[in-house]
């Protein structure tokens, strides 16, 4: 019977999961930080220009579950 790492599809699933998982970690900190910026930012002292910009990250920090958020927050407090 031959062991897992004699499949290389299990192998490249491995991977590919330890790829998701980074990813997720990363994304959460990218996330924290955001939230932490608009908690933070004086729109009233943004450049017209960069509104839009900070009104679609308000967005997207607001559409998050709760338990993204908080893991979110949690990851950067991490670093």
């Amino acid at each position: 019977m031959k062991t897992t790492k004699d499949h290389p599809a299990v192998e490249m699933l491995r991977s590919e999961i330890e790829l998701m998982v980074s990813d997720r970690d990363a994304l959460l900190r990218v996330a924290g930080a955001a939230a932490k910026f608009v908690e933070k930012v004086n729109i009233a002292k943004l450049p017209v220009s960069a509104i839009p910009y900070a009104e679609a990250l308000a967005s997207s920090v607001n559409a998050l579950s709760e338990e993204s958020f908080k893991e979110a927050l949690a990851a950067i407090k991490r670093r």
